[in-house]
């Protein structure tokens, strides 16, 4: 997880390493002793984001929607 968490600090999207570790730490406060499929579906989340921000192809095509999906 530590290296998830400078990842995200170094690549992630603005917010996206405090809005991690808020919701790491509700799905930990949340779940029953020795249950941690809640946090493992957080950090499989903000890894997921990771991969989409370091992604050409898929950045590219956010923009292209982002200004109107006009595709030229």
């Amino acid at each position: 997880m530590d290296d998830l968490r400078r990842v995200l600090s170094r690549y992630g999207f603005p917010g996206d390493r405090e809005r991690f570790e808020d919701e790491l730490a509700a799905a930990v406060g949340a779940s029953p002793t020795n249950d941690f499929e809640g946090a493992a579906a957080v950090v499989r989340a903000y890894r997921h984001r990771v991969q989409i921000r370091n992604s050409p192809e898929i950045m590219a095509a956010l923009e292209d929607a982002r200004a109107g999906g006009s595709g030229t």
